[in-house]
């Protein structure tokens, strides 16, 4: 009579009892280096974790260099635009001072210009005005002469 793991039991006489427990057991065995087998397929190992953590590390060294460069590109960028931009800012004061110095000069000349041409006028309007005040006392002297002129000629003959 066969048990319950499929195996015929000791009343069979055909076979040895130790005969067939062991072809149960090469058979179980078989059974089971298949399924260890499909489990190491399917499964990783320690060398594959380890391999897999490893190669992620690489990867975040990679990247943590890359990231690095890149801010060192950045700054690198920034310092050169920050230089250029202070270049152009020193060209441009340097445009502005000129640019002021020259209008200053042209400021200076141009009050200059008027001041000599106020004197011009005001020396001329000084000559004018004392041409006028000589033409008015000579005017007067010779009415103030006439005036005495009169009063003799009027004292000296009138009586």
């Amino acid at each position: 009579m066969p048990d319950t793991n499929g195996n015929e039991g000791v009343e069979n006489a055909g076979r040895p009892a130790y005969d067939v427990r062991f072809a149960a057991i090469e058979t179980r065995l078989a059974a089971q280096e298949v399924d260890v087998a499909v489990i190491r397929a399917n499964c990783a190992t320690k060398e594959d974790i380890q391999l897999l953590r490893t190669e992620m590390h690489a990867g975040h060294e990679r990247i943590l260099t890359l990231l690095y460069e890149h801010k060192l590109q950045m700054q690198s960028a920034m310092a050169q635009q920050r230089e250029d931009f202070l270049t152009a800012l020193a060209k441009q004061r340097e445009d502005f001072h000129t640019a002021l110095a020259k209008q200053r000069e042209d400021l200076h000349a141009a009050l200059a210009k008027q001041r000599e041409d106020f004197n011009a006028a005001l020396a001329k309007t000084q000559v004018d005005l004392h041409k006028a005040i000589l033409s008015h006392t000579l005017k007067l002297y010779g009415f103030a002469s006439l005036v005495i002129g009169g009063v003799y000629f009027i004292a000296r003959y009138v009586h």
